[in-house]
């Protein structure tokens, strides 16, 4: 008889393959076992954020391994096609002016916020989701008080972040944010309704999506993160 273990089991035998960089293996999990491994390290980092007193210094706040980062990104158009994958049938929607996109990047648009689109209109490069079934066509990507998001250096919060607000300069350490991002310092500047209050989204800037399938959808192809745990905040004072 064939014994099957947890998918978090799984996903621990694959990480330690992963021996300098034990978040890489992340990308390698099958979308059960990165559910599962998610939850398990969530719900410890919420364990720890209960009980969790920042201790402060004249450099700023710090908050070892309470946090954990995400990306988020402005994708383009001009990677949402049949080739690709993708359902490029061309729709139109309020606030398009009769326009018609691609339909899964008006679907990438409505969950990122923003997008690039191929061809500007009226001197304006971007949609925005603007709620309600509405797009509207906007000069560039901006954050919660209309700051124009700068990749590699903008990040969200949630609202029910208890710890951290609006327009705090951060300091994050954590070998895959680093490497993969280029940047240790970031301004948080927007906010997300589905942002987990533990959880530092990063603006990774304008890019094509990964791939078609599942969670590709949501990573920019510049990039193979998808979760950061391993990560240490300081809010600069």
């Amino acid at each position: 008889m064939t014994v099957q273990l947890p998918s978090v089991v799984f996903a621990a035998s694959i990480i330690n393959a992963f021996a300098d960089n034990p978040e890489m293996a992340m990308d390698k999990m099958t979308d059960d076992e990165l559910r599962a491994f998610r939850g398990q390290k969530v719900n410890e980092l919420k364990q720890r954020a209960r009980e969790f007193r920042p201790p402060s210094s004249a450099d700023g706040t710090s908050y070892p391994h309470i946090f954990f980062c995400t990306i988020y990104y402005t994708p383009k158009e001009s990677g949402f096609t049949a080739e690709q994958g993708f359902d490029a049938t061309p729709i139109s929607a309020n606030g398009l002016r009769g326009r018609k996109y691609p339909r899964d990047f008006l679907l990438a648009v409505k969950k990122e916020g923003f997008g690039r689109i191929n061809e500007a209109v009226d001197g304006r490069n971007y949609l925005r989701w603007m709620g309600d079934n509405r797009y509207a066509f906007a000069k560039a990507p901006v954050g919660r008080r209309g700051e124009v998001l700068v990749p590699r250096r903008s990040c969200a919060i949630s609202s029910r972040n208890r710890f951290l607000r609006q327009h705090v300069r951060l300091k994050i350490k954590s070998q895959t944010v680093n490497e993969e991002t280029g940047s240790d310092e970031w301004f948080v500047c927007d906010t997300g309704a589905g942002v987990h209050p533990l959880q530092i989204d990063l603006y990774w800037g304008e890019d094509e999506p990964h791939g078609a399938i599942g969670r590709q959808r949501a990573r920019p192809r510049g990039t193979w993160m998808e979760y950061a745990f391993d990560v240490e905040v300081t809010a600069i004072h």
